[in-house]
C-alpha cells in the first residue's frame, strides 16, 4: 500500500534541521505502508545537514521512498552533499538524476 506526504505540510517551505528529519523518519518507518511517495512540492530549501541526514536516514530506512516534484535547489543541495561524501571516500554514495523540472535519488 503507498502513502503520499507532503513535505511542505510537514516541514512549510524550508527544511532546516537534522533533527527535524531524524523526527520525520522515526515517524515515516513507524507507518504500516511498504511505499511512501514523498512530495517535495514547494520546498524551496534544503539545509546541508538536513539533506545529509535524509540521504543516512533513507538509506537506513526499510520502506520503498520515491520522491518526487523536487526544485532545483533541492537537487543541488542532494548533488552538494553527494560531492562532498565522494571527497570523503565514503561509498555511501547517490546518484541526482535529473528529470524534467525535478530529480530522482537513486543509490548506488
Amino acid at each position: 500500500m503507498e502513502k503520499r506526504i507532503s513535505l511542505f505540510e510537514v516541514f512549510n517551505n524550508n527544511i532546516v534541521t537534522r533533527n527535524s528529519m531524524s523526527s520525520f523518519f522515526e515517524d515515516l518507518n513507524s507507518l504500516e505502508n511498504t511505499k511512501i511517495v514523498l512530495d517535495f512540492e514547494n520546498i524551496s530549501f534544503i539545509s546541508r545537514s538536513c539533506a545529509d541526514e535524509y540521504l543516512k536516514q533513507r538509506r537506513a530506512s526499510k520502506k520503498k521512498i520515491v520522491e518526487v516534484n523536487m526544485s532545483e535547489n533541492v537537487c543541488e543541495m542532494f548533488k552538494l552533499v553527494n560531492r562532498q561524501y565522494q571527497k570523503e571516500g565514503v561509498k555511501f554514495l547517490v546518484d541526482v538524476i535529473p528529470r524534467s523540472k525535478s530529480c530522482s535519488l537513486v543509490f548506488v
